[in-house]
C-alpha cells in the first residue's frame, strides 16, 4: 500500500510540475511592455528635482518608473526621507535593490515590481517622474485621486498638459556625472531629441478640491451675515460667485487660488457708494473650511469664518484634455 501511494505521488508530480511551468511561462509572456524608454535622469537634475520639491526627512517619496533607483536612493541617503520606487521592468527593480544595498539605505527604501497605474501611491508626500507626455496625462487623475492636498509632484522634462506647474526651472547639465547619448531616442512614435544639455524640471502642489456650493455665517456689527459661495476649480485656479444673505445678485470672486489645502480669494461689495474688498484666507479640510476674513486696508477687521460644503455639489477636479 505504501509503495502504491509513492507511485501515485510520483505520477502526480510530473503533471503538476508541467502545469506550474506553463503558468510561469504564461506569466512571463504576459509581462507588460514598458510604455517609457529607460533613460536615467542625470544626477544634477535629480538634485534639482529634490530641491524644488523641498524634500525632507519626514517625507515619503515615490518614484514612478524608478529605473536604477537613483532618485529614491539619493533622497534617502542625502535627505534622510523614506522612499519607494516602482517599475514594470524586473531587471530595473533588481538593479535598484542592489544599488540601495551598496548605498547603505536598503532599510529606508523599497522597490516594487508593478505597473505604476496599479500601484497604491496614497502614502506619498512627494512623487517624482520621468515618463512621457501622454503617460503624464493618463497619470494625472490618479495623482488627484490618491494624493493628499499639499503633496508635491516633480517631473523631469515633461509637463501635465493644462495643469500649469507651480514652479518651473530650466537648467543646463554639461557637467553631469551621467552623460546620455546625443542621438535622438525614438520610442513608440515619440521622439526624445538629442538636446541633452537642456533640462526642464516642473513642480506641482496637489490642490485640495473646493468645487461646489459652500455656506457660512459671518458675525458683523450690524448682525450676522449669511453667505452662499459657488466655486469652480481648474486645478489650482478658483473661480465662482457669492451671494450675501437673501440677495439674488452675485458677487464675483477675484484672485482665487488654492495651494495645497490653503484657499485665498477676494470678494468685492458696494458699501455707501464705495467698493469694499473682503480678503478671505482659509484652510480646507475635506468638506469644511475655516479661516479669517478682513477688510482690505483695515488690519483690525479680522473675523473668523467657517464654511461647509453641500455634499451633492462636489465634483472631480481633473477634466479630460480637449
Amino acid at each position: 500500500m505504501q509503495k502504491k501511494r509513492i507511485s501515485i505521488r510520483k505520477t502526480l508530480i510530473g503533471p503538476l510540475s508541467l502545469f506550474f511551468l506553463i503558468l510561469l511561462s504564461s506569466a512571463q509572456i504576459q509581462q507588460k511592455i514598458p510604455e517609457v524608454p529607460y533613460v536615467p535622469t542625470p544626477e544634477e537634475v535629480v538634485a534639482e528635482m529634490l530641491k524644488m520639491a523641498d524634500v525632507g526627512k519626514d517625507d515619503v517619496l515615490y518614484d514612478l518608473g524608478c529605473g536604477d533607483g537613483r532618485i529614491v536612493i539619493t533622497a534617502a541617503k542625502e535627505l534622510g526621507c523614506r522612499g519607494v520606487g516602482i517599475d514594470i521592468e524586473p531587471l530595473r527593480i533588481e538593479e535598484s535593490r542592489k544599488n540601495a544595498i551598496d548605498a547603505g539605505v536598503s532599510e529606508r527604501v523599497e522597490f516594487i515590481l508593478s505597473d505604476l497605474f496599479e500601484a497604491d501611491i496614497s502614502r506619498a508626500t512627494v512623487v517624482t517622474l520621468y515618463l512621457l507626455p501622454r503617460v503624464n496625462l493618463r497619470l494625472r487623475p490618479k495623482l488627484f485621486h490618491e494624493l493628499n492636498p499639499g503633496a508635491r509632484v516633480v517631473s523631469h522634462d515633461f509637463d501635465m498638459g493644462k495643469w500649469n506647474p507651480d514652479d518651473k526651472k530650466i537648467l543646463n547639465d554639461n557637467n553631469a556625472d551621467f552623460s546620455p547619448p546625443r542621438d535622438p531616442i525614438v520610442f513608440d512614435s515619440f521622439v526624445l531629441d538629442g538636446n541633452w544639455d537642456r533640462h526642464t524640471v516642473y513642480l506641482w502642489i496637489v490642490p485640495a478640491n473646493v468645487t461646489g456650493v459652500w455656506r457660512w455665517t459671518i458675525p458683523t456689527i450690524s448682525g450676522a451675515k449669511q453667505y452662499s459661495l459657488e466655486l469652480e476649480q481648474i486645478f489650482q485656479e478658483v473661480q465662482g460667485k457669492a451671494y450675501e444673505d437673501t440677495s439674488l445678485i452675485p458677487v464675483s470672486i477675484k484672485n482665487g487660488k488654492i495651494e495645497g489645502n490653503r484657499l485665498v480669494f477676494t470678494l468685492e461689495r458696494i458699501r455707501e457708494k464705495h467698493t469694499e474688498q473682503l480678503l478671505f484666507d482659509g484652510v480646507v479640510r475635506g468638506h469644511t473650511m475655516e479661516g479669517v476674513v478682513r477688510i482690505a486696508g483695515n488690519p483690525n477687521s479680522k473675523v473668523k469664518w467657517r464654511a461647509e460644503r453641500v455634499l451633492s455639489t462636489f465634483k472631480a477636479i481633473d477634466k479630460s484634455e480637449k
